[in-house]
């Protein structure tokens, strides 16, 4: 039995059939299409990636100064130790401990009484020893007189002579032992022998002292010391050490030294290298040097730790770079510089000591290479860069033109998008209920609109009465 509506299904389900068909062979031409131009973009990409924008740094050969720090110990100018120089109790303190004293200041006083009677005997004793004088002199007057007119012997004569001179030793003896005496009472006031800061107290008052007992120490702050080796395998350490034992060939600022402090903070005084040991220490290997530096403010103290920085060279035409330019290549270390073609260029090269700028290059660079200083992590050895105009050359306008002309390139030539959806627009136009913007495909999304559910059309409902019977219909014929 025939339905009377089954040749209009038999129609209308073979164009379905066709239309499915057009529309599925459209999509995966569309999805083939796309995925070429996007593999074909992205090699092209690849191939032609963006200059990394880049800043520079110059080289200029120029004369620098190879500098070098040494750990050193700062001590005092002059460290002395204050002792009794007489027996005798301790009577009197008359500083603070740890306080700065002026040369000459009172320290302590021994007792002085049993000093004072040794002056006083030592006193009558020079004058008793000039009363017998004048007696030998008068003595010598009178025999002398009686000699000349043969009066007495020459026996008595020299006898009278050899009193007077004995009496005149008496009185030098005598005189010599009051200044002894007169010394050692000097002794009892013990006075500072240098300006500097005292330390802690040896001996309390009232005890008794002897001759070469500690009292107390004594270190003069201004000017300081510092005292540092150089090592034995530093060559030029070395070969400042057999200058200073030669000829001494120093000038100023070879010998000037910077005093760095334990924070990285420079002493405002420069120091002044005033003694260069003439042999190594064979135990350490050193060579010791010694600065002298003034300390107004008493800012260093002895026994403090620092560094000294101070000249060993000077080279002149040297090729400096900074440290961020240095980086490590495959087995080398390496600078990258920009090339006459503005692709950047990897150069070993052999490092020297720090300087002021950044780093010594002994060689692998001549001088006006442009050295790159940033961007490095995006470097490869051939990669284009461009110099950022604030340090390289105004190249705006070039760069504008440029633009101007993709801009115009582009508007011209249709996207590959568009060109997409211009073939789908033109394959669905025999396509009766199907939206064209459906079908419109990204070159980089071939697949996702096509993964989303499409909104039913109004052409698309003329059908749907129908479906259930044409596939009934489909199925039986």
């Amino acid at each position: 039995m025939h339905h009377p509506f089954s040749a209009h299904a038999r129609r209308v389900s073979i164009g379905l059939r066709v239309s499915c068909l057009v529309v599925f062979t459209v999509v995966l031409a569309a999805c083939s299409g796309g995925e070429g131009n996007g593999g074909g973009g992205q090699q092209q990409g690849q191939q032609q990636q963006p200059p990394v924008p880049v800043d520079v740094h110059t080289v200029i050969p120029h004369s620098v100064d190879i500098m070098s720090e040494y750990p050193g110990r700062v001590r005092g100018r002059r460290t002395v130790e204050v002792r009794a120089r007489v027996e005798g109790i301790l009577e009197k303190r008359f500083y603070n401990e740890g306080e700065i004293v002026e040369q000459g200041d009172m320290l302590f006083t021994i007792d002085p009484r049993p000093f004072q009677a040794v002056v006083n005997q030592r006193k009558a004793e020079l004058a008793s020893a000039k009363a017998t004088l004048n007696q030998a002199q008068r003595n010598w007057g009178r025999v002398r007189r009686l000699y000349d007119v043969d009066a007495v012997s020459e026996a008595e004569r020299d006898d009278s002579l050899s009193q007077l001179e004995t009496s005149r030793a008496s009185v030098q003896q005598a005189q010599a032992n009051l200044d002894a005496a007169q010394i050692d009472l000097g002794y009892t006031k013990v006075k500072a022998p240098l300006t500097g800061v005292t330390s802690l107290r040896d001996v309390d008052e009232g005890a008794l002292v002897s001759n070469g007992t500690q009292l107390t120490t004594i270190t003069q702050l201004d000017p300081v010391q510092v005292l540092f080796a150089l090592p034995e395998d530093d060559a030029i350490a070395r070969n400042k050490a057999l200058a200073a034992m030669g000829a001494q060939r120093t000038s100023d600022r070879t010998r000037e030294a910077t005093i760095i402090l334990p924070g990285g903070d420079e002493f405002p005084a420069k120091g002044v290298v005033d003694f260069t040991q003439s042999t190594i220490n064979p135990e350490t290997g050193t060579v010791q040097l010694r600065a002298v530096v003034e300390n107004a403010n008493n800012a260093l103290m002895p026994g403090r730790y620092v560094r000294a920085r101070i000249r060993l060279d000077t080279r002149h035409n040297a090729v400096v770079v900074p440290n961020v330019a240095i980086s490590d290549g495959e087995q080398q270390t390496q600078v990258y510089v920009v090339g006459e073609d503005g692709k950047a260029k990897a150069m070993e090269v052999e490092l020297g000591p720090d300087v002021e700028g950044g780093r010594l290059v002994e060689s692998g660079l001549s001088g006006g290479e442009q050295v790159i200083v940033s961007g490095l992590g995006q470097l490869q050895p051939g990669a284009a860069v461009k110099v950022k105009p604030e340090q390289g050359e105004d190249s705006g306008s070039g760069q504008n033109g440029q633009g101007a002309k993709q801009d115009s390139k582009d508007s011209k030539a249709p996207s590959t998008g568009e060109s997409a959806a211009a073939d789908i627009d033109a394959a669905n136009n025999n396509i009766a209920g199907v939206e064209n913007a459906s079908l419109r495909l990204s070159p980089r999304e071939p697949l996702q609109d096509m993964q989303q559910p499409r909104p039913h059309t109004s052409a698309r409902q003329a059908y749907r009465t129908h479906d259930a019977y044409a596939a009934n219909v489909g199925r039986g014929s």
